[in-house]
């Protein structure tokens, strides 16, 4: 029986090598194909078979799935179970489960005095907070753009089961620009400018920090969010994010919306501790790299 992959190349009549349909199923799974429109999703193979940076982030990632899969499953869940779910139906399982225990606490903190029901449903209506990725574009990450965005992709489909918006956020000295996939959902237009986005030029990092603490300030409703910076590792301003300055905003940051930093760094050895003294976890690409 044929599965969704080849039913999708045989309706287009394309025939791909078996490596590339390898490619292209990761990319089906976790970037949710199945949701798109014929025309968009002919679009989507179309660019798959002219883009080579698509198709070696495709091969970084079935590669690295182990290195991957520590770094997803180290991103906080909203469950443990969903991110071990795999499949359309089970997705849309522990979703409704998501959802039932949402309102069975509601149910558990609504408190009733006489004939009046206090119902607390700010509480309710506050969403996990959004996954934002800080992707570091310079001509010292030139080398390993195509890794870290290889490392992007399976996180479409955690926003995607947590119905969290997904932001992408290149930077070096300053945010020229930024791509948002809302509750994880695919944009083709932004997917493909993101895939091709490319900067030169050395990183700062307070400024992407701003940056993001603007996203969160449209997001209030929200809390927990997830907050990933990719790195070399040698921002020039390294030495101000121990200011007195760069302190109060982190740390606003982690108290107003509960983010939690995670650094992804080109190589161990460039890792100032010190200076990223706000991430809560980091993790090295040089196992990768090698």
């Amino acid at each position: 029986m044929k599965d969704a992959v080849e039913s999708l190349l045989e309706k287009f009549d394309l025939e791909f090598t078996s490596e590339q349909c390898d490619f292209f199923r990761f990319l089906y799974e976790n970037l949710h194909l199945e949701e798109l429109s014929n025309i968009e999703q002919h679009f989507f193979i179309d660019f798959f078979y002219k883009s080579e940076t698509l198709r070696n982030m495709a091969a970084f990632a079935l590669g690295l799935a182990d290195i991957m899969h520590e770094i997803c499953e180290n991103i906080p869940a909203v469950e443990q179970a969903e991110r071990l779910a795999n499949g359309k139906e089970q997705r849309l399982y522990y979703e409704r489960k998501w959802q039932i225990a949402r309102r069975r606490k509601l149910h558990r903190q609504t408190i009733k005095k006489g004939n009046i029901l206090y119902v607390p449903f700010d509480e309710y209506k506050k969403e996990t907070g959004p996954i934002i990725i800080c992707l570091e574009q310079t001509t010292g990450m030139a080398a390993y753009s195509e890794l870290c965005k290889s490392i992007i992709l399976p996180l479409f489909m955690s926003a995607h089961r947590e119905r969290r918006d997904l932001y992408i956020v290149p930077y070096d000295c300053q945010v020229h620009v930024h791509f948002r996939f809302e509750d994880g959902h695919l944009n083709l237009s932004d997917f493909k400018d993101f895939i091709d986005y490319r900067a030169k030029g050395e990183a700062e990092v307070l400024p992407v920090l701003h940056f993001v603490k603007g996203l969160l300030q449209e997001n209030q409703h929200c809390t927990e969010a997830d907050i990933i910076i990719f790195t070399e590792g040698t921002p020039i301003d390294g030495q101000h994010l121990v200011g007195k300055q760069a302190k109060a905003v982190l740390e606003e940051m982690k108290r107003k919306y509960h983010a939690e930093f995670s650094v992804i760094v080109m190589h161990e050895h460039n890792f100032n501790e010190q200076q990223f003294w706000f991430a809560n976890k980091a993790f090295f690409a040089d196992d990768a790299i090698q």
